[in-house]
């Protein structure tokens, strides 16, 4: 294991700022996920970690030591790439056994270190076969195989899941973050896909335009986003607009809510978000609640879940429910109700 830092990391591609002054420091032994649109700078900030990418100007450190001039073979790290890159031509064993053949290993030490990974990754019995053999869940296996069995101080993987099926990507979370715990490998993970970070991380960053926007706890940047960006990309979020008034907070159409306040606002204007399953949908207003009157206009089931499209004062609003719960039909008005503690106060409005 090894602690991984970068700092003020600067990377320009012509015109685009791939990587615009980011500092983070990755633990020893924690699962960390860099989540992001396309274009956020996430990979590059993971090439750059592995020596595929140079900074203009900034740091890397791994384990207390600068790499900016250690080539990639020699820092100490394994990757995963989004297509595996596992030679065709080999069996599955070969394929494990490629690094320690360039390391020089012996026949034997080779054979019992890829036994012992194949255990690991529960592929046993197929270091035999081909690639092309494999289903896509077991050629992600070999991928991580090749990629540990080296004994690296830290794992970068760059989206290694997202070409699995959905059910196969869920079971490929388990296994992935069972065999991280196993080995307690530092392990930096680039993602898009907000409920995998959310799985899988201890910690999560999100990038936006090669900045780093957040970063904490799965739970934390959840609960507490700092702006809308990061509201609306980890999870979803409705944003409202009112001002301070005597009372409370004055809404658009007047009216008067109640929302956590901090003392520390320098602007009469006030944005907040609530997530979907925050909301509330009943004929009745709720007492000591925040309610407001809204339309239905489309209910979709999906299963355990309901999603329920709403508009107020041409603001489109999304409720989340149990899937069996029918509450109202298309072109009904119903009330919207949720606790005060419940809204996250994000920003003052746009002028």
């Amino acid at each position: 294991m090894a602690e991984v830092k970068v700092t003020h990391l600067n990377k320009r591609y012509a015109n685009t700022m791939a990587l615009d002054d980011v500092t983070i420091g990755f633990a020893e032994g924690e699962f960390y996920g860099l989540l992001g649109p396309s274009g956020s700078g996430k990979t590059t900030l993971l090439r750059t970690i592995a020596g595929f990418v140079f900074a203009d100007s900034g740091s890397v450190t791994i384990a207390g030591k600068p790499v900016e001039r250690v080539p990639v073979e020699k820092r100490e790290i394994g990757m995963v790439f989004q297509n595996y890159a596992l030679f065709p031509n080999m069996s599955v064993a070969d394929n494990i056994g490629f690094g320690l053949r360039v390391r020089k290993l012996t026949s034997s030490q080779i054979k019992r270190k890829v036994g012992e990974v194949l255990d690991l990754v529960q592929l046993g019995d197929l270091g035999t076969r081909r690639p092309h053999q494999l289903s896509g869940g077991q050629r992600q296996r070999v991928a991580l195989a090749r990629a540990i069995v080296t004994e690296p101080r830290v794992l970068l993987l760059d989206e290694p899941l997202s070409a699995l099926d959905k059910a196969l990507r869920m079971d490929m979370q388990v296994e992935l973050k069972r065999i991280q715990r196993e080995i307690g490998i530092t392990t930096i993970f680039v993602t898009h896909d907000q409920e995998e970070a959310l799985t899988l991380s201890d910690r999560i960053g999100i990038l936006k335009d090669g900045a780093l926007v957040q970063q904490g706890a799965p739970r934390e940047v959840y609960d507490a986003p700092v702006n809308e960006f990061a509201a609306r990309f980890l999870g979803d979020a409705n944003l409202f607009d009112g001002k301070i008034a005597e009372g409370g907070i004055k809404l658009e159409d007047g009216t008067v809510i109640q929302l956590p306040r901090t003392g520390n606002e320098t602007s009469d204007k006030i944005r907040f978000a609530i997530r979907p399953e925050n909301l509330v949908l009943s004929t009745q207003p709720r007492e000591s609640w925040n309610n407001i009157e809204v339309e239905v206009q489309q209910t979709i089931f999906s299963g355990p879940i309901a999603t329920h499209l709403l508009t107020w004062r041409g603001h489109r609003i999304s409720v989340m429910t149990k899937g069996g719960e029918r509450l109202a039909a298309p072109g009904q008005s119903v009330v919207l109700s949720w606790r005060p503690e419940s809204a996250i106060i994000l920003a003052p409005a746009e002028t």
